[in-house]
Order: C-alpha cells, then structure tokens, then sequence
C-alpha cells in the first residue's frame, strides 16, 4: 500500500503537466517552420526530450510553475521530491511566490470600495464610503433606522461584506439584535430575537457574531456565542445551585429562525472575526493563563468547528505583547502577529493558512523588523494595502508592494473603528449572486 505522505493534489499536478506540454507544443509549431529536415530531427529530440522530462522535472522550470499554485497543493507537493520539500526555505521561491501573490488581482477584490467604520463617541459612530488613491476622499453613509433609535448605535460584524450585505449588530436595544443590510439599495431585515437567548434568573451576553453565506444551500447564516451568568440581584440560595452556561447557536435566512448547537468552546475576547468562502473565523487567546493562541473556524454548510493552532515564533512567547488580528488578503486566510518588545520596537510577521486543522500549513509570507511606527493591525484592502494604528494612535496603510508607510489623509486624529471592504450589489437580500 503507497505511504498516505506521499499522496498529492492530482488537479494541481495535471495543472503543471499542461504548462510544460503547453510550453513544449509553442517551441515544437515554431521548429515546424523550419525545413523539414531540421523539423524532422526537432521532432526526434522532442519526444526524447518528453521521455526525460517525465522522470525528471529540472527545479529551474519547476520552481516558476510551482510558485503559481495554491498554498494547499504546495504543502503536498513537498513530499514529491527532496528539493520539493525546502521549498518555504528556498530565497528565490519565495520572492516569487510573494510577487505572484500579491500580483494576482484576486476576485475577492473585484468591483470593491473601501468602507470605513469610525468610532467618534463612545455613543455614537459613523460610515464612510472611501475612494481616491490614498483614500483622501469620503461620503457619509446613513445607517438604517428599524428600531426608531436617535442615534442608531450598530457595530460591524467580519470584515467586508457578503453579496453586498453588511451584518449590523445593535447593543442599544432590550435584546442583543442584529440587521441585515444592502448599502446599495438600503433594503435592510431585522433578524428575529432568538428564544435561547432568555433564560430565567440568568444575565446573558451575546458574543462574537459571524455572518456568511452557505453555498452548499443557498442560504445566508449568522453564527454567535451566547453566555449566561447569574444574575447578582436574586436569591441564589432559595433557587438552588444555578451554573453558568454558555452554546452557540445559528441563524438560517431560509427557515427565519434560530437553532441551537451545543459546543464546548472556551470564552475569548477576540469578537471581530473574517468570513470567507462559506466559514467563519476569530482569533482565539485562553484567558486561563497557558498562553495558548489557534485559530477557530465554523464551516457554515457542515455546522461543524476546526481549530489550528498558531505559527508562533516562540511558543514560550507572552501573549500579552502580541498584537494580532485575522485579515483576508487575496482571496487567503492571513494572520497578521505584531510582536513587541520592551523598547516597543514591534517584528510583525504575515502568514497566510494553506489547510484548515494544520498548524505546518502555515506560509509566514512576510516578516518586517523592526518597524516601531507600526502597532496595532487593524486589516487589509486591495493590492496589497495592511491598515494599522501608529504609536500615536493615527490611522496609516502599509503597501506590500512598495514597502512603503503612508497616513490616512481622510482621518485626522487618533483612530477607533474598523476598515472594511464592500462589493456592491443590486440582489435582494435573501438571493444568492451565483
């Protein structure tokens, strides 16, 4: 029986067969116009030529083709051949790996504007559509108004939006409530309050919300986390013995209601996650002291969690001087961890997932050091554009391309709120765009 380890992606491997017979056919037509005695003796050298080729690819044609593969292939094409299997250590591969990736003009990005979330009072916050180069130039978006509220107080949930729909959540009302909405047609759909959520005697929070599109069923889902406490104001003793409880439970825009999951996942304070091709994820930090980080992922269509442990430089590292936050770059899962040191000089690392459950398919795709006009992450945008907040707490982009660190013209000031990228669309909510 063949060894598990040594099985590959067999699409990918067919992918590179046709570049290289591609190349091949292109080289042998333009021989074919040459005389035919020299095409005959072409034809004889190409065929031997393809005898060889197929026991033995020369890393210097290999390595360029390889480069255009996905993160997934490329961690099984490892065990293919030895000089496969340094790819990730290799200077030349992985400047070209970098360079394709970022050239790559990914569909996520397709048709996008730039959407900014700022935070001017602990009451209140607005939405900016931005544009221009440096993104000097912004207009006001109008939240929706379903609960009647003065000041409509929402947060944002994931980084973008989901067939043109944001995923508005409200804090103000009685019960945690949450809104569907197209800024493009400003229809929106109030979400209807789950039964889960009131439980007698209990004080319950509602956490880390998470909304994306199952494709598997054309439907559109929003995942929580719901936590129930005692209520500090009652007789515990003449209840008896009531425990804390927490679940998770799931929306369906099909069915119009709510369903709840038993899932024993720890608390984290990391509330912001990114969605993406139908899965949900956050950052997830123990709170119990192990410094324990991975990476938590909901897979929409199967209902189900996998986690992957984190590409930390050093495991014995103190979370506590990490800084860290999940971003989509490219159509890839990246992560993005800004470590500090005592003279606040911060090395900050880029990876980027390849497999979902395995902490070697971890790619660090970048690592700058040092860089202290850098702190807090705060996402990425097109071309290869990463927002953070500076030491003075003022909104700047770095470009990957460039290498070069520019403010944010539109925002003066210290920075509180989220960047988020949108894609317009004309569908009513509740339509998939297929």
């Amino acid at each position: 029986m063949r060894n598990p380890k040594f099985s590959y992606d067999f699409i990918s491997l067919c992918s590179i067969s046709r570049l290289l017979i591609s190349s091949l056919f292109t080289s042998y037509s333009f021989f074919q116009q040459l005389p035919p005695s020299f095409s005959v003796k072409m034809e004889k050298f190409v065929i031997s030529w393809t005898k060889k080729v197929s026991n033995y690819i020369p890393d210097d044609l290999a390595l360029p083709i390889l480069s255009k593969l996905s993160l997934k292939s490329l961690n099984r094409f490892r065990c293919v051949r030895k000089s496969w299997s340094t790819l990730f250590e290799n200077p030349s591969f992985i400047s070209l790996f970098r360079n394709i990736f970022l050239s790559n003009n990914h569909s996520y990005y397709e048709h996008t504007s730039l959407f900014l979330h700022q935070v001017v009072t602990d009451d209140r916050s607005v939405l900016y559509s931005l544009s221009g180069e440096r993104f000097e130039n912004g207009i006001k978006l109008d939240w929706p108004n379903p609960f009647q509220e003065m000041e409509p107080k929402f947060v944002i949930s994931g980084s973008g939006s989901i067939n043109g729909i944001l995923c508005l959540i409200n804090y103000s009302q009685p019960n945690t409530r949450v809104v569907l909405w197209n800024p493009t047609t400003q229809e929106f759909k109030v979400i209807p309050t789950s039964p889960f959520e009131f439980v007698p005697h209990m004080d319950v929070d509602i956490l880390r919300h998470g909304f994306d599109c199952d494709c598997v069923t054309d439907d559109y889902k929003i995942i929580r986390q719901v936590v129930c406490y005692q209520k500090l104001d009652i007789d515990v003793l003449s209840l008896g013995n009531i425990d804390d409880d927490q679940f998770w439970e799931i929306y369906s825009l099909h069915s119009n209601s709510w369903t709840k999951l038993e899932y024993d996942i720890p608390l984290n304070h990391k509330e912001n996650g990114v969605f993406l091709d139908g899965m949900v994820h956050w950052w997830n930090e123990s709170d119990d002291g192990d410094d324990e980080a991975y990476l938590l992922s909901f897979d929409l269509s199967t209902e189900e969690f996998v986690t992957t442990l984190a590409p930390l430089e050093d495991d014995s590292f103190d979370l506590g001087f990490v800084l860290s936050d999940l971003m989509v770059l490219n159509g890839s899962l990246a992560l993005i961890l800004n470590y500090l040191n005592h003279f606040n000089l911060g090395t900050f690392q880029i990876s980027i997932l390849g497999e979902f459950g395995v902490k070697e398919s971890w790619f660090k795709l970048f690592i700058f050091r040092p860089l202290s006009i850098i702190v807090y992450p705060l996402g990425a945008g097109g071309k290869g554009n990463i927002f953070f907040t500076n030491e003075d707490g003022q909104l700047i982009f770095f470009s990957l391309s460039t290498k070069m660190v520019e403010e944010f013209s539109f925002v003066r000031g210290k920075f509180s709120g989220k960047i988020l990228t949108y894609k317009e669309s004309f569908l009513p909510i509740g339509e998939i765009n297929q």
